[in-house]
């Protein structure tokens, strides 16, 4: 028996669930991530990087109390992303500033 937390993370939210080799998904949770737009400037869209680290945790804690497993029992983590923002990093790997999301505007070929 192995235990794993598969994490994805999308637009709008984070969704983690906890698998078993042998007994297949024993829980999940979601927790949701605001995005900042500009009414001046349709093209906009950020997101924060601690607002997904904090959004990550509570959605690890919903999984984990749903799944009636600790922390520990966790053998490995998955994860996958469906955005394909470039986040430029500095030491320690730390975002020098806000996501940048690829948005486009609506009436836009």
């Amino acid at each position: 028996m192995t235990i794993v937390a598969g994490v994805d993370f999308g637009t709008l939210s984070v969704r983690v669930s906890i698998v078993d080799t042998n007994r297949g998904r024993l829980g999940s949770g979601v927790s949701e991530y605001p995005l900042q737009r500009k009414r001046e400037d349709p093209d906009f869209a950020t997101q924060r990087h601690c607002d997904h680290m904090s959004a990550l945790c509570s959605a690890t804690r919903k999984a984990l109390e749903s799944a009636g497993v600790s922390g520990d029992q966790i053998a490995a983590i998955a994860v996958d992303t469906t955005g394909s923002s470039v986040v430029p990093v500095g030491e320690g790997l730390v975002p020098l500033d806000d996501y940048y999301l690829w948005v486009r505007s609506p009436g836009l070929a």
